[in-house]
């Protein structure tokens, strides 16, 4: 900044170096609404087919629980493919199709083994080889030499007909609020199980990357069960002893709700009277006035007088209960 010529950074002594209050405006004003979001401030909820899983509990009893192992979660990202056209000898760029890029979520990898079990559920429904596995001699060198020797499924041979994950939900929470991100038809595309170390004492995750065809978006107010299977289980309800008296109720500040309109009104008109008196007063004066003004003055307290041209006041004598009548003071430039 200071290698940039500027006027602000000439020798003046009228001008005085200030900090930077844009920032603080920008995004602390009107109850942190524009300030940047967390990134640990995220849901992610999984809608699962229960006609495709062959351990029902892993819906029923589990479903929550599987939303809260989330350990991250990429938000979708698309690629928009143009082609740069001649148009009378004029480049003309012009998009023909995009694509959604493949997101990858990764869980913890749970002592009860939950997410384990939620990847042998989908591909078991999808593929036939986990349970071909388990069958005497399904994969011997031989099975292939006839058709009396294959008495198995495999690959996706498994009459799979609805999908496994009818959606994957991504939520973004800030402010009692939430953005989410619907993936329509998921399919995972990739799945990894960790890594085993001796030498490595951190924990271990299971990663998945998961490809979509569309995407939905909607927003809302944070609630119980609002992200899907929010604030439902595992979670402290104690009330928090911490509180708050700047009167920001977290109530719809934002778009999600038209409370905002007439909610804030009071706080935004405070806001630009501030701001316009801020400006004001750190305007130079078109007449800075004449040297050694502030020298008089300093010397007219000093002899107690008031200050009032031209009048005289009784002042109290330090050394007797006396009082004497203060010489007239004239101002510079009077």
């Amino acid at each position: 900044m200071a290698s940039i010529p500027s006027k602000y950074l000439l020798s003046n002594s009228s001008v005085g170096l200030r900090d930077a209050q844009h920032a603080a405006r920008l995004f602390v004003d009107d109850g942190f609404r524009l300030a940047p979001k967390h990134k640990f401030l995220f849901h992610v909820a999984f809608g699962i087919n229960e006609a495709a899983l062959k351990t029902i509990d892993l819906a029923q009893r589990h479903r929550n629980e599987i939303n809260m192992l989330v350990k991250t979660v990429d938000m979708p990202k698309f690629t928009i493919q143009t082609e740069v056209l001649n148009q009378y000898n004029r480049k003309k760029v012009m998009q023909y199709t995009h694509k959604p890029e493949v997101m990858n979520i990764k869980f913890h990898d749970d002592n009860m083994g939950l997410i384990n079990n939620l990847w042998q559920n989908y591909y078991s429904y999808y593929y036939a080889d986990p349970l071909s596995a388990k069958k005497a001699a399904a994969y011997n060198r031989n099975a292939t030499r006839s058709s009396d020797f294959i008495n198995t499924a495999y690959g996706l041979d498994n009459r799979s007909t609805i999908p496994f994950f009818n959606y994957i939900t991504v939520y973004q929470m800030a402010r009692h609020e939430w953005n989410s991100y619907t993936l329509k038809n998921p399919l995972i595309t990739a799945w990894g199980h960790g890594t085993g170390s001796y030498s490595d004492t951190g924990v271990n995750e299971k990663t998945m990357s998961i490809s979509y065809e569309a995407v939905a978006y909607d927003q809302g107010e944070v609630s119980q069960g609002s992200p899907e299977g929010f604030a439902l289980e595992h979670y402290d309800q104690t009330p928090s002893p911490l509180s708050s008296n700047t009167g920001f109720t977290g109530a719809s500040p934002s778009f999600s709700s038209n409370i905002n309109v007439s909610g804030n009104a009071q706080e935004f008109i405070s806001n630009v009277t501030s701001q316009i008196n801020t400006y004001q007063n750190t305007q130079q004066l078109a007449n800075p006035g004449k040297p050694g003004v502030l020298t008089n003055i300093i010397q007219t307290a000093n002899q107690g007088v008031s200050g009032v041209q031209g009048t005289r006041f009784p002042i109290s004598n330090a050394v007797s209960t006396a009082t004497t009548i203060a010489t007239a003071v004239k101002f510079l430039g009077s």
